[in-house]
């Protein structure tokens, strides 16, 4: 009887467990997997494109701007990161909405024997704590996979004067927004949800 007694009184002990952290654990990614894409339930990724190169410059008008200021004194909100990151995202929404066959032009082809043609210019918008960042950037391609932008001038204006025939691109929290001054009149051409 004792026996029995002391087995009910002693702690019954577990045995000591393994912790695993789920973060620590590496995935592997097999890359000859077949898997669903866009045009087949079953494909292999073969090659992936990262060759597109894109410069981004600034025109010595905007880093002036930026830099020392105009008449009414130093430009607050047109500094190179925020008009950089604004350029950047603007470059893969115009990409987007370009390749979604709405017909406008913001790609200029530069031909060195006519190195002052009338080239188009965009209006690149987003709001940011000071009012609303315009950025007038100029898009050029430059050979095969090869783009260079560059900003023209930058100002924080909620009322900016977009040239007529000119686009824009409003880039919103939910919504990108590309518009074309016609007789100075704002018509809204697209509306991309994000």
């Amino acid at each position: 009887m004792k026996f029995l007694y002391l087995q009910y009184i002693l702690p019954i002990l577990k045995r000591a467990r393994i912790k695993r952290n789920i973060n620590d654990i590496e995935v592997v990614v097999d890359p000859l997997v077949f898997k669903p894409n866009c045009a087949s339930q079953n494909a292999q990724c073969i090659h992936k494109y990262d060759e597109l190169k894109v410069e981004l410059w600034c025109d010595k008008h905007y880093h002036h701007r930026r830099t020392f200021g105009d008449g009414n004194g130093k430009r607050e909100g047109i500094e190179i990161d925020g008009v950089q990151d604004l350029i950047i995202l603007s470059f893969k929404y115009l990409l987007d909405i370009y390749l979604r066959s709405i017909p406008f032009k913001f790609v200029n082809y530069f031909d060195p024997k006519k190195p002052n043609n009338n080239f188009h210019r965009i209006v690149l918008k987003t709001p940011i704590e000071e009012g609303i960042l315009n950025v007038v950037a100029e898009i050029h391609y430059l050979e095969t996979s090869k783009f260079e932008i560059t900003v023209i001038t930058a100002m924080v204006i909620d009322n900016f004067k977009v040239a007529d025939g000119q686009y824009s691109l409003m880039i919103r929290n939910d919504k990108v927004i590309l518009s074309r001054n016609t007789v100075g009149r704002m018509n809204e051409i697209y509306i991309l949800d994000i």
